[in-house]
């Protein structure tokens, strides 16, 4: 890839190049009926045409771009388990069997993501080797060993790694221990997206794209009516998935999630020898820091690693020096390599650090807020949806009114405040470590 400026968080993405074709789709261009309205044709929206057209619904799909525009055509491709809040947590905020039924989904999570590409033979390059995930001081590891003690409560194991182990396992001694989850992996994000759209459409769901939605009417003769800028949709129920990317079309959903940029830069394909010695046999890998840095390698080789950016969506070649300079700090191996991608993205960040699905009014239903979690929960998130409309007794997800966030249009100040807060909190860490 030539380094463009501005770089384009999409158009410049590792994965555009390498992603499998996207389905034959069109723009709306005039009135259609149908069951449900899906608004986001990303992941999430796109696991729930999935299921909802596999339970004979009416589906029509409305993505304001590309198919998988946002993160699910940018993200680094982790499927992990996992949300920011532990088991221990979700049963004080959720109670007893709400939050029993959430926990038992998120150990769920990286099967049914790799189950459901099996299932519907999506060609997204699927590899299921493991996560782990490192930490870098006495604070961490103990985090993490509470974790994996509440999990194994569940029936969870999560492996806990010593030093020594967790070097051989990634190539890496730059961390004292941390956790295994065996059945953790990566996948290619747009090809997955592309995928579920083709599926979707075989079954039945229609799918625009550069079909923005300009407006959600409210019921009439108990339907809800969408308009495009290019024709419009009646339907019985609205499934709102736009998550980093939401805009002012439903009032205050935007202030329910504040989007924080994720940067990522690919390596060269790696050689055999590297290869070998930076996360052999292709796990995923984060350093859990309160600024995280994430690894995984793509098909070809190369290493992929993101790490948090500016707020923005255009992004030059010194917003990746960071990212850059973390990787090779953690894998001195990649001093010489060059990187022949760079790009970023949004990641959806709420108030409670967890997803959320809202009830906005009867019959608008909205999913989003991964926290940067979104291959597995928007999967998850996907399947809910289409369950809170046709079996609302299997919804494992609980239904949450979100606090909005206060001064959310200074969100861009906060949020680059925070980074820095959260930057010095990691550096001073170190330091103690060190001299412990």
């Amino acid at each position: 890839m030539s380094e463009q400026f501005p770089i384009d968080g999409s158009r410049d993405a590792l994965w555009m190049t390498t992603a499998v074709a996207a389905p034959p789709t069109s723009e709306l261009t005039d009135h259609i009926d149908c069951d449900v309205a899906v608004i986001g044709g990303g992941l999430t929206g796109l696991n729930a045409a999935v299921d909802l057209a596999d339970k004979q619904f009416s589906v029509a799909v409305v993505e304001a771009n590309g198919l998988g525009f946002g993160a699910s055509g940018r993200s680094g491709g982790q499927v992990n388990l996992g949300l920011n809040l532990g088991p221990k947590a979700l049963l004080e905020k959720f109670g007893q069997q709400t939050g029993t039924r959430l926990i038992d989904l998120v150990i769920k999570t990286p099967d049914t993501v790799f189950e459901r590409i099996k299932r519907y033979q999506l060609d997204c390059d699927p590899v299921q080797n493991g996560w782990v995930q490192g930490a870098v001081d006495n604070r961490q590891l103990k985090s993490q060993l509470t974790m994996a003690a509440e999990y194994r409560e569940h029936g969870c194991d999560l492996e806990e790694l010593d030093a020594e182990t967790l070097s051989t396992r990634t190539g890496t001694s730059k961390y004292i221990g941390g956790l295994s989850c065996h059945n953790a992996g990566s996948l290619h994000p747009l090809s997955y997206t592309r995928e579920l759209a083709r599926v979707a459409m075989t079954k039945g769901a229609k799918i625009f794209t550069h079909s923005k939605v300009t407006g959600i009417d409210n019921r009439k003769d108990n339907q809800w009516v969408i308009t495009t800028n290019g024709g419009s949709i009646s339907c019985n129920q609205v499934l709102v998935c736009t998550n980093g990317y939401t805009d002012n079309v439903v009032p205050g959903l935007s202030k329910k999630v504040v989007p924080v940029r994720s940067v990522l830069a690919a390596t060269e394909p790696l050689s055999d020898s590297l290869r070998n010695s930076i996360l052999p046999n292709q796990i995923t890998f984060v350093d859990k820091r309160r600024l995280i840095l994430y690894f995984r390698y793509d098909r070809a080789g190369r290493l992929c690693v993101g790490d948090h950016g500016p707020m923005r969506d255009e992004f030059c070649i010194e917003d990746f020096n960071d990212v850059k300079q973390r990787a090779i700090d953690v894998f001195p191996q990649l001093a010489t390599v060059k990187w022949d991608y760079h790009w970023g993205g949004r990641v959806a960040m709420t108030k409670s650090t967890l997803p959320f699905l809202h009830n906005v009014a009867p019959g608008l239903t909205a999913g989003m807020g991964y926290n940067g979690r979104g291959i597995g929960m928007g999967t998850m998130m996907g399947k809910a949806l289409a369950e809170s409309i046709y079996a609302k007794d299997k919804c494992a997800f609980p239904v949450t009114t979100p606090k909005p966030f206060m001064m959310h249009r200074f969100h861009s100040a906060g949020v680059s405040m925070t980074v820095k807060w959260m930057a010095l909190r990691d550096h001073i860490d170190s330091l103690i470590q060190d001299d412990s």
